[in-house]
């Protein structure tokens, strides 16, 4: 990668740059543009996707074989070669890569000798869903650009098409205009990209239709939707791709059965589980780690990370400490770099945990161990008799209930949120028709940069939840929902800042930011339904005989509404583009 990265700057640096006359007018490069493109998505692609450079080195090979090398100099000829033996090269690479991967995968197969089907608990197949909706969505942005690129030069061509042909005298240029003398001595203030290529004294012609005017050796530039397309093609091919392999790898995994090995697993204060060779009973040598996600083996819900669990339900020290102990498993699948795995193991209890991966497999770094001791203190916050008497009142006020209790947005908040999210979709509306009808220009574009931020806002002012049931809270954020065991818990809090906190026995922490005012709150004398929820969380955990004794059924628990916005806004933006 090295080689091209030196090779493409070089290219770069000894290719002329063509000056702008009436004879030669600049315009928008899209080739070049696709070229350095790909060629800055090699660089992740390489180290991540070989399966994505295999396509993308022929690909940038053409451009710059058919596109650079015929009528260059000689000095940008070699340079273009050096760029293609450096694309031949990354092409090997990625190619012996895959064929390392191939060969981990049949010494598995040849290994393991006996094969078995998946067990049904794995779960449904949801691997590579967020990354094939984020690539649709930045890929759907990058057509978009392209097209409002394409339109701004066809608008460009049809003025042209119809404008008179003036010659005039450039008398003053500015940093980003050229100031010119007509024939009939009209004094005009023209846009002009490069008004360094125009001395003063100098002739040039001007195209002028109506009040549309433009240096005739300037045409429409499309700079700014061609980077905006790269910028969300990129990530958005790469998006694409790691989703489409995920649901293959996972799919691949239901199909048929699957070779089978029997090893040894840890889980560590990471959140990431390491796998050993089954003989390695001191877990000295990690064979690779990788993140998993466990379900429910009841409703076949995901979990989220394997977590160590109390072996009473008392929420004490001990059993509230990720269990870092090595555990004998079954491998299901060929483990190899970038794999899909499902893995059959023990919880501290010894029952069966069926958990699959959630992260691709990656060989451990050289010097890598497994972090097998808290990186914070776990102790639970009882440290504060204040604290600690507030919570008992609290909890007085409380009765048991077996049904899930709930909290969430009151009326005033959600009328809020609907005003809010109104707002941040005609905001965005307007925002792009503008950048339809005017053409693009950065402070435009700011707005659409910021709006993850504003619909992260607007979810969560409008849909936040929490549910208490048997098994822990569930709590519903603008793009996910999590849960947390209750022996997992270890405090909740709203802080000085207006934030819901909800601490785990790891060191994580839940945040729900920017909900209230508490100043205001306390002058007011208000106690929203989010203070109500931190107190009352609270009381549960101190007091596990106040717990439900049932659990919420799915629907109860809270939609995210963050993706729905995002959906919600994607066709306000279609719609602008097709008007």
């Amino acid at each position: 990668m090295l080689a091209l990265v030196i090779t493409v700057i070089w290219a770069g640096a000894v290719e002329p740059v063509p000056s702008c006359s009436d004879a030669a007018p600049c315009g928008p490069d899209w080739g070049s543009m696709a070229q350095v493109g790909l060629a800055a998505g090699l660089l992740y692609w390489f180290a991540r996707l070989p399966e994505l450079t295999l396509v993308t080195v022929p690909a940038v090979a053409a451009m710059v074989e058919w596109g650079e090398v015929p009528g260059a100099d000689r000095m940008s000829q070699v340079a273009n070669f050096a760029v293609l033996g450096a694309l031949g090269f990354s092409w090997a690479a990625a190619i012996e890569r895959l064929a390392a991967r191939s060969r981990q995968r049949r010494l598995v197969e040849r290994a393991a000798g006996v094969r078995h089907r998946v067990p049904q608990p794995a779960g449904p197949l949801v691997r590579g869903t967020f990354p094939l909706a984020a690539g649709l969505v930045l890929c759907a942005v990058a057509a978009g650009a392209v097209l409002l690129g394409l339109n701004g030069i066809r608008a460009d061509e049809r003025h042209a098409d119809w404008a008179m042909h003036i010659t005039a005298t450039v008398t003053h240029r500015g940093e980003e205009t050229v100031r010119v003398r007509t024939a009939d001595q009209r004094r005009l203030t023209i846009d002009a990209s490069y008004p360094e290529e125009y001395r003063v004294g100098s002739t040039v012609t001007v195209l002028e239709d109506g009040s549309w005017r433009r240096l005739a050796a300037e045409p429409y530039d499309a700079f700014g939707w061609q980077l905006l397309a790269l910028a969300a093609a990129l990530p958005g091919l790469s998006f694409l791709t790691v989703g489409v392999l995920a649901r293959r790898r996972a799919a691949a995994l239901r199909r048929a059965p699957v070779p089978t090995l029997r090893v040894l697993d840890r889980m560590d204060y990471e959140g990431r589980t390491w796998v050993y060779a089954a003989d390695d009973t001191t877990g000295r040598t990690p064979l690779f780690s990788c993140l998993w996600t466990a379900t429910l083996p009841d409703d076949d819900k995901l979990m989220g990370r394997i977590e160590a669990e109390n072996e009473d339900g008392d929420g004490d020290e001990e059993g509230s400490r990720v269990d870092t102990r090595l555990h004998e498993a079954v491998i299901l699948g060929a483990p190899y770099e970038g794999g899909e795995l499902v893995l059959v193991t023990t919880d501290r209890a010894g029952d069966p945990v069926v958990i699959r991966t959630a992260s691709p497999v990656r060989l451990p770094r050289t010097g890598k161990k497994p972090l097998l001791k808290s990186p914070s203190d776990t102790d639970p916050d009882t440290s504060d008799p204040q604290r600690r008497d507030r919570i008992d009142r609290i909890a007085a006020t409380l009765t048991p209930a077996g049904r899930p209790m709930r909290w969430g947005p009151g009326p005033a908040a959600r009328t809020a949120g609907v005003a809010f999210t109104a707002a941040v979709m005609t905001g965005a509306f307007f925002t792009v028709h503008l950048l339809a009808t005017d053409g693009f220009d950065w402070h435009l574009l700011l707005p659409l940069l910021t709006l993850p931020v504003w619909i992260h806002f607007a979810a969560l002012l409008f849909n936040w939840r929490a549910t208490a049931d048997s098994t822990g809270l569930w709590l519903t954020g603008a793009w996910t929902v999590r849960h947390i065991p209750w022996e997992r818990l270890r405090r909740a809090e709203y802080t000085d800042q207006g934030s819901i906190e909800i601490h785990r026995t790891d060191g994580s922490t839940w945040h729900l930011a920017g909900l209230g005012e508490p100043r205001l709150e306390r002058r007011l004398r208000l106690r929203p339904s989010y203070v109500h929820m931190t107190e009352e969380v609270s009381a549960l955990h101190a007091h596990p005989e106040l717990r439900p004794t049932e659990a919420s059924p799915r629907r109860d628990r809270g939609l995210p509404l963050g993706p729905v916005l995002l959906l919600l806004v994607g066709f306000a933006v279609t719609a602008v583009l097709i008007m």
